[in-house]
């Protein structure tokens, strides 16, 4: 018999709920019929629809699923020119296709998480022991992943197989539902979902009730643009898309409104959303995936969360961001004095110079968002660094300061600054003690940056740093996968859609004045500014690196005007692009391969 990728898991395979192996077999010595008909037993099942998504999707694998839902944009470059493997060519489109294999954790880990949602529900209505509102609750956790889990599989990969039942025999081959199924499973799903979760959860990461307005709003909003038939659908008409659209305001309208009695606000300022004083408690958070610093609570032990990797322009590396007076470290003195913890990234991806344009002088989200300040851990003379030559010539120096103590860095300063709103002289970098490189430097040939770019804040957290080597570094840092911010921009794009631009233009204000120095409301826009490219770019500005990107260009059928327009290193966008491929090592287990594959690839 073929085996499935997918990890589509019969009912007598869902024992691996305490393993970490999906083959492992039941260790209790009763059925497993006997064992999650208790309370006791359905709880675990429940607690098992979270586990592929810490396990596999977000964090605890090599995180490839930050290239299914980033790259490919108008927002990301490749800075390897190409020689990145499969890593350039997801995000060029070079000699791209199924064969690539950055889209197989997305898409085992959707359908992994799918196949134990449907047996947690498959099983509710044999529970004993628990009233029928403690039930209630629990399905909804169960409904509301797999809505999540459906709709990621949806927009990536169109109509495809929908399973809603646990399988009881082996699959070999795939029959495909359209949109349109999905989209009733969801909304469904989410409607009960909204009726039964609890405001608030003992345990963090459990779903609560305002995420599923969020994601009901996100769902509505997105079904509503099928009007064209994308994929495998039955195109919708005007009038459905205009219902849809009014449940999607209904929702978004209701979470912004009711926010404080949902358990959820905004913070008052940009710096404080992803601070790691806030990432066990985020209040602005809807839906989180949880990581521990215990490493038996995690699917992979000591195989942490690493969903920064991949954007850290640090990689030790001496082609990019280097300095002999810095290293990977963990270390927060050095000789007594404080300094800063450095972990080494993989440099495979920078935001283009397009995105890093769209942050006006008064805008901190940039600074919020991203870091561009590097500070010496690595003295060579006592407690400071002396400048070498190689050094001096990295980053075009004068030799003059080479083993020149007057340019001495102490442990703990500031040794290396990349430089965003102003452009320095050669005569003010070589007077400047520390190396300054201007970022506009980087982006000089805009179809090729180089590796001296910022690099993006979100879920890197240097508290939470975990394990001993900085050189491969985790976190067991929370991933904040749905949060109130977006629900204020897809507020604001459905009112647009319905052709109310004052209300759009109020609900991005209040994002707009968050993120304003000095929230004097000089940042604020007006009505007559609301349109699809400025939405895109509030989008950008806001939620870049939390895995939305390309479902936002889809939904906007965006990909070719935002691409042509910001990101000139991609030359090649094909129509056939708004569908990922199914990924090659699933095609070659299945009977109606040509079938399933989607067109074009």
């Amino acid at each position: 018999m073929k085996r499935l990728n997918i990890f589509i898991l019969t009912i007598a395979g869902l024992a691996y709920l305490n393993s970490c192996s999906l083959m492992e077999e039941n260790p209790s010595a009763i059925s497993t019929d006997e064992e999650w008909s208790t309370a006791e037993g359905f709880e675990k099942l429940i607690n098992g629809c979270y586990y592929d998504m810490v396990r596999i999707i977000y964090g605890q694998g090599e995180d490839t699923y930050i290239m299914t839902s980033e790259a490919g944009t108008d927002i990301w470059q490749d800075v390897r020119d190409g020689s990145n493997g499969n890593w350039s060519k997801v995000l060029t489109y070079d000699d791209f296709g199924p064969s690539v294999g950055m889209f197989q954790e997305a898409y085992s880990g959707f359908y992994g998480t799918l196949s134990q949602c449907n047996a947690a529900i498959h099983y509710a209505d044999k529970v004993t022991g628990m009233s029928e509102s403690e039930k209630n609750a629990l399905v909804a956790e169960a409904r509301f992943i797999r809505a999540h889990s459906l709709f990621n599989i949806v927009e990536y990969w169109g109509g495809k197989y929908m399973p809603t039942k646990p399988l009881t025999s082996p699959v070999t081959s795939l029959p495909s539902s359209t949109v349109n199924d999905f989209y009733k499973v969801i909304m469904d799903d989410l409607e009960f979902a909204i009726k039964h979760l609890p405001v608030s959860q003992k345990v963090t990461g459990h779903v609560i009730r305002a995420a599923a307005y969020h994601l009901y709003a996100k769902a509505c909003l997105t079904y509503s643009t099928y009007t064209d038939g994308l994929g495998n659908c039955a195109a919708i008409t005007q009038a459905e898309s205009k219902e849809l659209l009014g449940k999607a305001k209904y929702a978004a309208d209701y979470l912004i409104d009711n926010q404080h009695s949902l358990g959820v606000s905004l913070y008052d300022n940009a710096s404080e959303i992803f601070a790691d004083e806030n990432n066990k408690n985020n209040k602005e958070a809807l839906f989180v995936v949880t990581h521990s610093s215990i490493q038996a609570y995690n699917p992979r032990g000591n195989y942490y969360n690493r969903a920064w990797k991949h954007w850290d322009a640090y990689s030790n590396n001496s082609a990019g961001i280097f300095l002999d007076g810095i290293t990977p470290s963990y270390d927060t003195e050095v000789g007594g004095i404080a300094t800063h913890k450095l972990s080494k990234g993989n440099c495979y991806m920078a935001p283009s110079k397009y995105m890093l344009n769209l942050y006006g002088e008064k805008d901190t989200r940039y600074d919020a968002f991203f870091f561009d300040t590097y500070y010496i851990n690595k003295p060579n003379n006592g407690n400071y660094y002396t400048w070498t030559e190689s050094d001096a010539k990295r980053y075009g120096l004068s030799s003059s300061r080479v083993g020149n103590s007057s340019y001495d860095i102490m442990v703990g300063d500031t040794c290396i600054y990349l430089s965003r709103d102003r452009y320095y002289t050669q005569a003010e970098k070589n007077a400047s003690r520390y190396a300054i490189y201007n970022i506009a430097d980087n982006y000089v040939d805009t179809s090729k940056p180089g590796m001296f770019f910022p690099s993006l804040r979100k879920n890197n957290n240097p508290s939470l740093y975990a394990g001993t080597n900085a050189s491969k570094p985790y976190s067991y840092g929370d991933c904040i996968v749905y949060r109130l911010a977006e629900t204020y921009l897809l507020a604001a794009e459905i009112d647009w859609r319905l052709g109310d631009k004052n209300s759009a233009a109020d609900r991005v204000n209040v994002i707009r004045n968050r993120a304003c120095k000095n929230h004097d409301k000089s940042m604020n826009i007006t009505p007559s500014d609301i349109a699809q490219d400025f939405l895109l770019d509030e989008n950008a500005r806001e939620l870049i690196g939390e895995w939305q990107r390309w479902k936002t260009l889809k939904r906007f059928r965006a990909f070719e005007s935002r691409i042509s327009m910001c990101n000139p290193q991609i030359t090649a966008f094909q129509p056939y692009y708004y569908m990922r491929p199914i990924p090659a090592n699933e095609i070659l287990l299945i009977d109606n391969a040509a079938e399933y594959q989607n067109p074009g690839y």
